[in-house]
Order: structure tokens, then C-alpha cells, then sequence
């Protein structure tokens, strides 16, 4: 069976038969008539490919864990100060009372009240009025006697009035006490008992829920992936028609 290299290889055998008369230039400008394919030897380029491999980053270990104990506080109640019974003194109990006294008697005494005077303003007339002559001078230059009506004058007269006239007035003083403060006893004095109740408080202790342990953990490899380059085929030479030549 003939692959493609042997049929390139005897395309080339074919061409080679032709012969030109000037062979440094023939692929340039002196065999173009003649010529009816060219070919270029070019390189190919090796051929690689990416492969995934699986690698160990961690390998599998086994790991001691130490777990603490679970210890809670837990509250409980403890007497402080025991019950006790104490006397309390206490004094007599003394309340004022108010009491009242007579200091002055009730007497009557006479106030000699002077006459009440109220001054009062009237009016009177002064000039009775009536018919007087009065004399004028016209434009005409023509001395004139004129009759006239002169009106009453009057003026304002003050004058004291007697309003109420002096008298003699009985005043009553009332008699006259004062509050007298006394002493008296209300309670006397006596001793009492209190009981006061015993004192507790809060105190806290602690407890073991759970003890302290040891656990073993197994961990497992840790695998990772790794990626590189294999080469799949390897490049070379080979020949390639050349469509866009020029010659």
C-alpha cells in the first residue's frame, strides 16, 4: 500500500526528469511554464498531549486526641450566719398637748368719734342777667344803640356739711388666750424581741459530667492530581504543496 510520502517522492522523481536551462533560477522565474506543482519541505512540529496522574500530597496517618473533661458548676446553699433572737430597747413615747389659757379678760372702752365733715360744691348766680345797651359803629359810619339780652352769670361755691356728728362709741376687746403645751405619756417604755432569720448564701462547686478521654483518629491519604506533558508523536519533516508560489 503506498502512503503519502511515496506518492510525493515519486512526483518529485517525475519533475526531476525536466530539465532547464538555468537550474540556480528555476524556482524562481525560469521553469514556470513547465512547472505543474511545487512542493516545500517543512518542519512538523512534535505532538504532545496533557496527562492527569493521581499523587500522594499526604500520606494516611493516625492521630491521638485528647478529649478534656466536661466539668459544670453547679450552685448549692450554705448558712452564713445562724438564727438569733436580740432585745431592742426602746424608750417611752411622750405627746404634747396643746391647752388654752386665759391671759387677758374681755373689757369695753368708749372711742370718742369726732364729727364726719364732707365739703359740698354748689352753684349759684352771681347776675340775674336781662336787657343791656350796646353801642356799634356801622360801615356806613352810623353810631347805632343796640338793646341786647345779657344771659344770667353764674359761679361754684364750696360749703362744709356736717355728714354724721361726733358720738361716743363703745369698743369690745375680746378676751385674749395662749396655747399652753403639755407633756403627756403615751407608751411607757418596755423591751421587745426580734428573731432574725439565719443568713445563706450562694456557693458554687464543681462537677464531673464526663471524664477526660483519649481518641484515636485515623486521617486518610490525601490524594492530589498531577498534570504534565506526555509526547504523543514526534515532529519531523515532511513535503507540503505550495498553492500560492510564484514563478
Amino acid at each position: 500500500m503506498r502512503t503519502k510520502h511515496h506518492v510525493i517522492a515519486g512526483v518529485l522523481t517525475g519533475l526531476s526528469l525536466v530539465t532547464c536551462p538555468q537550474a540556480a533560477s528555476a524556482f524562481d522565474r525560469g521553469c514556470a511554464e513547465h512547472t505543474l506543482a511545487c512542493y516545500e519541505k517543512v518542519r512538523r512540529p512534535d505532538v504532545y498531549a496533557t496527562v492527569e496522574r493521581p499523587v500522594v500530597v499526604a500520606p494516611a496517618r493516625r492521630e491521638v486526641q485528647h478529649v478534656p473533661a466536661v466539668i459544670q458548676e453547679r450552685p448549692y446553699r450554705v448558712e452564713v450566719a445562724p438564727q438569733r433572737v436580740r432585745e431592742i430597747r426602746e424608750p417611752a413615747i411622750y405627746d404634747t398637748v396643746r391647752r388654752h389659757q386665759l391671759v387677758q379678760p374681755a373689757r369695753v372702752s368708749y372711742v370718742e368719734q369726732p364729727a364726719v365733715i364732707e365739703r359740698v360744691y354748689e352753684t349759684v348766680v352771681t347776675h340775674p342777667g336781662g336787657v343791656a345797651w350796646q353801642r356799634s359803629v356801622g360801615r356806613d359810619g352810623v353810631e347805632r344803640m343796640c338793646a341786647v339780652r345779657v344771659a344770667p352769670r353764674t359761679a361754684t361755691v364750696a360749703r362744709d356739711v356736717v355728714v354724721a356728728p361726733a358720738r361716743r362709741v363703745a369698743v369690745s376687746t375680746p378676751a385674749v388666750y395662749r396655747e399652753v403645751e403639755t407633756p403627756v405619756l403615751v407608751r411607757p417604755a418596755h423591751v421587745r424581741h426580734e428573731v432574725e432569720p439565719a443568713q445563706y448564701a450562694v456557693a458554687h462547686r464543681r462537677v464531673v459530667l464526663r471524664p477526660a478521654s483519649t481518641v484515636i483518629v485515623d486521617h486518610p491519604p490525601v490524594i492530589g492530581v498531577t498534570r504534565q506533558a506526555v509526547l504523543v508523536r514526534s515532529g519531523g519533516t515532511a513535503w507540503q504543496r505550495a498553492d500560492d508560489h510564484r514563478w
